[in-house]
């Protein structure tokens, strides 16, 4: 391979690589999500919130499941990825600052370790967005190497193509 062709399938290749991201994020937080909102995981989370201080543990504990619910059902999809990625670094920062941290780095002794790769993921997401695969580069397709543009592109106003890379 020329460094040319290497090049460009590098720059193909990198509007990919959301999407691995996108997909065990999405997959992490659905599943942590749905397993706060059934009754054992509600009440056991609500307990656990009233005992940190964080009242009404009930109302937080719904809040919080719908949120990563929200959040991973976003990422997988490609569609609102920042405010997903934004909820997820809100989420796991209070885990950590409420529950993980004073354990430590360690995930065995209790401590932040996975929260810390959720937040890695997370601050990914925020800034590059939701990449080439996603439901929002069907939606409002973008300039890309050749083998990942879409038909359909057409061209926008500056204003809009803010607004939309601010929701993507």
């Amino acid at each position: 391979m020329t460094a040319t062709t290497t090049a460009r399938l590098q720059g193909q290749l990198a509007h990919h690589s959301a999407l691995p991201l996108r997909a065990t994020l999405g997959s992490a937080m659905l599943y942590h999500g749905i397993t706060k909102l059934q009754p054992e995981g509600l009440e056991q989370t609500s307990q656990v919130f009233e005992k940190l201080g964080i009242k009404p543990g009930r109302t937080w504990a719904r809040l919080t499941g719908w949120t990563e619910v929200a959040a991973g059902v976003l990422s997988l999809l490609g569609i609102g990825t920042r405010v997903a990625a934004v909820s997820v670094l809100v989420t796991q920062a209070v885990a950590i600052a409420k529950v993980h941290g004073p354990n430590g780095f360690d995930i065995q002794q209790g401590g932040y370790e996975y929260n810390l790769s959720l937040i890695a993921a997370a601050l990914g997401l925020l800034l590059g967005g939701p990449g080439a695969v996603s439901v929002h580069e069907a939606l409002h397709p973008q300039k890309r190497p050749r083998l990942t543009r879409l038909p359909w592109r057409r061209e926008v106003s500056p204003r809009r193509e803010l607004l939309t890379q601010l929701l993507a």
